[in-house]
């Protein structure tokens, strides 16, 4: 209901904003949001149950007279429902589909206004939870492979876990048979081209999917350095490279804009490869990470292409002759991707690009995500 309520929020505070005379206190909101999403999106759950449950649920919080309140809205609510339905269906797509107009504008302008709708609907949805299966066999791998749907992108390896299920309770997991992971992440790793023997740098790492991903390509023969800047995610991943048990994986705490500071890294260098995935604004992301489509602004992009413009620059002195870099997002702006690496080659000319791919949703059935080979000539 919260990941709901915060996918749906504009769309819930435009009927809030029919329902209501003025602005209630945040915390009245709050339930007023969870239980509008109930009445409006949620079409298992009876309408008395959803009033009712909310309501008991506000008295943990809310004083008496805004219990009435929350109940009031909501009853009122349910008497409009089908003349506020139909008052919702002649609003623009920024309502309707619960985007911001700034993002909607920007996916119109590239991409079209099918697919900038398409879209949306797409990051509307509840994600699927999809694992990446080890290169390897053992009876709990042929277990996982009949007990689960394959993804149609990756079947040979992504496999799609129905809804409700405990991953901690799937066979394998505490021996590090499976990542959860989805498909577009496999794209990046595949434009690395490892062979067996390779060390390889992965300088935003957390929380470890790509890195574990390019060890199972080595074969555990190799190195993969997996390196982060904040110490929670730093944790994070030191808990998945336990289960995954990689021997050639190993952690480092380094700040990507500054690498060939960092002693550790300096000490490991050259690499042959090096993974940079860049900090971005998730625009591919967005129906995992709703809330990060009210987060975008023209500055915080401005902000971002910065920090990954100070990425590229400090993976070059680390990288080997005739090595490569793997730049990738999982934004859809072309900012962050195709137009932040031609003007980072224009200043490189050392550097050229190679092979890229694009996943856009939801043709790609796939989060969407950028990536591209950047060269040494």
């Amino acid at each position: 209901m919260i990941f709901g309520t915060a996918r749906w929020v504009r769309m819930l505070e435009w009927i809030l904003d029919h329902l209501v005379s003025r602005q209630p206190d945040p915390e009245t909101e709050g339930y007023l949001l969870i239980g509008l999403y109930q009445l409006f999106r949620m079409d298992n759950i009876p309408a008395h149950a959803a009033i009712n449950e909310t309501v008991e649920a506000a008295k943990a919080d809310l004083d008496p007279a805004r219990i009435r309140f929350v109940n009031g809205v909501l009853r009122n609510a349910l008497r409009q429902h089908s003349e506020i339905l139909k008052s919702l269906s002649r609003m623009d797509d920024g309502v309707r589909l619960s985007h911001p107009d700034i993002l909607l504008q920007r996916w119109i302008a590239n991409y079209g206004q099918a697919a900038a709708t398409a879209l949306c609907e797409w990051n509307n949805r509840r994600p699927a939870v999809v694992i990446r299966l080890r290169n390897r066999e053992s009876a709990e791998m042929a277990t996982l492979r009949t007990m689960l749907q394959p993804h149609p992108a990756l079947p040979e390896c992504f496999y799609i876990v129905p809804p409700g299920t405990a991953i901690h309770e799937l066979p394998g997991f505490a021996d590090g048979a499976f990542y959860v992971q989805d498909p577009a992440t496999q794209m990046a790793v595949d434009l690395l081209e490892l062979k067996p023997g390779m060390r390889v740098l992965d300088a935003c790492a957390a929380p470890g999917g790509k890195a574990f991903a390019c060890a199972d390509i080595l074969g555990d023969h190799g190195l993969v350095l997996a390196a982060d800047l904040h110490e929670d995610r730093l944790r994070r991943l030191a808990e998945n490279a336990e289960r995954m048990k990689f021997s050639c994986v190993r952690l480092i705490q380094a700040d990507a804009t500054a690498l060939p500071a960092a002693s550790g890294l300096r000490s490991e260098a050259p690499f042959d490869r090096i993974l940079l995935d860049v900090p971005c604004s998730n625009t591919g992301v967005l129906n995992r990470r709703p809330d990060a489509r009210w987060r975008f602004t023209e500055e915080r992009l401005i902000g971002l292409l910065d920090v990954q413009r100070r990425m590229l620059d400090a993976a070059v002195p680390l990288l080997s002759e005739g090595g490569m870099i793997v730049y990738s997002t999982c934004s859809l702006e072309p900012e962050e991707n195709l137009r932040q690496l031609q003007a980072w080659l224009d200043v490189n000319p050392t550097f050229q690009r190679g092979r890229q791919r694009i996943s856009l949703p939801p043709a790609s059935g796939t989060d969407g995500a950028f990536a591209a080979q950047l060269c040494r000539k």
